[in-house]
């Protein structure tokens, strides 16, 4: 027998299991994984959980580092403009 004609008679005698059998294959291959499909699941609701936090904290550290530049900004720019004040010179008539 040639490939050819042996892939043909797998493929007719694979579709007449399936016709005959489809529903018993279906039933016992779901009753076999159900448990390893368990197990996937509650692994991908652990994924999502530990996610959530790790952003959760993600997003509080740049807030406190928000918080921290802003008062950083605030500050230099305090400083600047008390240099700049110190360092002007007066004017020649005597006002500021």
């Amino acid at each position: 027998m040639r490939s050819s004609e042996t892939f043909v008679l797998g493929a007719i005698t694979g579709a007449a299991l399936v016709w005959l059998w489809g529903r018993e294959i279906e039933a016992y291959t779901a009753e076999k994984t159900r448990g390893v499909r368990t197990k996937a699941a509650d692994g991908i609701r652990a994924v999502e959980e530990t996610t959530g936090k790790v952003l959760d904290r993600g997003g509080d550290a740049l807030r406190r580092a928000d918080g921290f530049l802003e008062d950083t900004k605030e500050r230099i720019s305090e400083v600047l403009r008390a240099g700049e004040d110190t360092i002007r010179p007066a004017s020649p008539l005597g006002h500021s």
